[in-house]
């Protein structure tokens, strides 16, 4: 327990001991940003970048999905999907329609050509996971998904 307690004290930017090089958050923004800059080169000659991939991966996992259900899932603001949204149906990615459950709400369908798009682009993102992956043991992987799973769920309001 006491060396629990010194280390949290090196991840505690409040502490004296924090130390940036243990503060999983720096490394987590890091792998972020790189993952993002593969993603949007490997993407780019496709009319997609990484929130339009992300989009796509959500819709092919449910037939129809609001903007709100999205933007939760998507971890991103409402008003930035429904942009995203916007430009993705004037690429013929993605229609919009109201929702026969709520009309206030507007539900977002892939069309053929998104999922063109989507089975294309899933051979490039895979090229980048077995990169990123390269060297990384599964039960590595299963790990780092628990923390992040736990870590996101301490954060959710």
């Amino acid at each position: 327990m006491a060396g629990e307690t010194v280390y949290r004290n090196k991840v505690d930017p409040s502490r004296q001991e924090y130390d940036l090089d243990e503060w999983p958050f720096y490394h987590l923004v890091r792998l972020t940003a790189a993952y993002h800059q593969k993603m949007d080169a490997s993407l780019k000659s496709m009319g997609l970048d990484v929130p339009r991939w992300r989009v796509l991966n959500i819709l092919a996992r449910r037939p129809h999905a609001t903007v709100t259900e999205i933007s939760v899932e998507a971890v991103s603001k409402m008003s930035t999907i429904a942009k995203i949204i916007q430009r993705m149906a004037v690429q013929g990615l993605v229609v919009t329609r109201a929702s026969a459950e709520d009309a206030r709400a507007t539900e977002v369908l892939i069309t053929d050509l998104g999922r063109e798009k989507l089975d294309m682009a899933l051979k490039r993102v895979g090229a980048v996971a077995r990169q990123a992956f390269y060297g990384v043991e599964d039960a590595e992987i299963q790990s780092v998904n628990q923390i992040c799973r736990k870590i996101y769920g301490n954060l959710l309001p």
